[in-house]
């Protein structure tokens, strides 16, 4: 069997290889809608996160809180990103690259992108035990590496410090963007 943290960090290293193709321009556009998604998701479940809860809790017995903040975000950060990579794309105003320079600014901005989408959902899928209240999952328990890395997902982070670090970054880069 494989171990669960296999699987996200392929994951990751697929969004890597798709910045390497797209390249650091649009790379950056989508950094920027993710980190402000980020902090409006994880303050909009602050706020109204119980709420929803009680609500499906309402309706279905089943839903645990931690089941109910995992689609939360994980439906949420999948169509975020979905559109961000699928719609219209921010554009960062650098110089075109080519070659050798595209494709590792390109993986550096798809491995950041990769980090904030495999990163949220792996986190969120994580606290809800992979939605199976009382199964080991994949391989057995988790192990050390796995309880490791989730110490550095995008929530945990958020939960740890501040979400504020997620709107600096959001918003510095959409300066960047603006001011040109």
């Amino acid at each position: 069997m494989v171990p669960v943290e296999f699987v996200w960090l392929t994951l990751w290293v697929v969004f890597g290889v798709i910045g390497m193709v797209r390249g650091p321009a649009k790379e950056l556009g989508v950094t920027t809608i993710l980190l402000l998604s980020l902090f409006a998701l994880y303050i909009g479940w602050t706020q109204v996160g119980t709420q929803i809860v009680s609500t499906v809790q309402g309706r279905a017995e089943v839903a645990r809180e931690s089941t109910v903040m995992a689609v939360y975000y994980s439906v949420s950060i999948v169509f975020v990103a979905f559109i961000s990579y699928e719609g219209i794309v921010l554009r960062f105003p650098i110089k075109a690259m080519r070659g050798l320079g595209k494709g590792i600014f390109g993986l550096a901005g798809g491995l950041v992108n990769g980090y904030l989408i495999v990163g949220t959902v792996w986190d969120a899928v994580a606290r809800a035990n992979y939605f199976l209240p009382d199964v080991s999952v994949v391989s057995g328990y988790p192990s050390q590496l796995h309880s490791m890395i989730l110490q550095y997902l995008p929530l945990a982070v958020m939960d740890r410090t501040s979400p504020i670090i997620f709107l600096v970054a959001g918003m510095i880069l959409l300066l960047a963007l603006v001011f040109k």
